[in-house]
């Protein structure tokens, strides 16, 4: 009797220290998995953000800072998505601006196309004129540069009219300059 209360205690044991190694692989991998999903957000990929805090989920259903980061995956998706419709401003190089006392408004149009051939029609800016009082629509630029980023361009374009831009996932929206 005594070697069989030895052996299931010995059994009994050895069960709980395999259940605890278990949960300690889990806890570890979990813990893999939400770095990643941190790391991911760090490099501005919520989507590969998202997978891995899914993971992390499936190991460990209530931890609450992988919910709490799921969560915040919709807003840094947009986010992503604006920072790179900015890089595109950056990224893209106009041949050659050359506007004499132009309007904002046809300069816009002309700056939209020349955008949209630089890059083959892979983008456009879509700009969107705001401007419910007509203070900007009708101000007159000049702008006259050669191989310049369209960020550039639209830069000086928006100083010499009195505009600023808000950038949106689908639209660059000119607004008068508020003071």
């Amino acid at each position: 009797m005594k070697k069989l209360k030895a052996l299931m205690a010995v059994g009994l044991s050895l069960t709980c220290a395999g259940l605890a190694q278990e949960t300690k692989n889990k806890d570890l991998d979990a813990a893999a998995w939400y770095q990643k999903g941190m790391n991911a957000l760090k490099m501005g990929k919520p989507e590969d953000a998202k997978v891995a805090f899914q993971n992390v989920l499936k190991l460990k259903p209530g931890y609450s800072p992988a919910k709490y980061q799921l969560g915040r995956i919709p807003e840094l998706n947009a986010r992503a998505k604006l920072a790179r419709r900015k890089e595109l401003f950056k990224a893209t190089l106009i041949p050659k601006v050359d506007f004499n006392n132009a309007t904002l408004e046809d300069a816009l149009e002309a700056l939209n196309e020349l955008a949209t051939q630089a890059t083959g029609k892979k983008f456009s800016p879509n700009f969107v004129i705001q401007d419910p009082t007509g203070t900007i629509k009708e101000n007159k630029v000049s702008l006259k540069m050669k191989n310049i980023p369209l960020s550039v361009a639209l830069k000086y374009l928006l100083e010499g009219a009195g505009a600023q831009a808000r950038f949106d996932e689908h639209a660059t929206v000119i607004r008068p300059i508020v003071k």
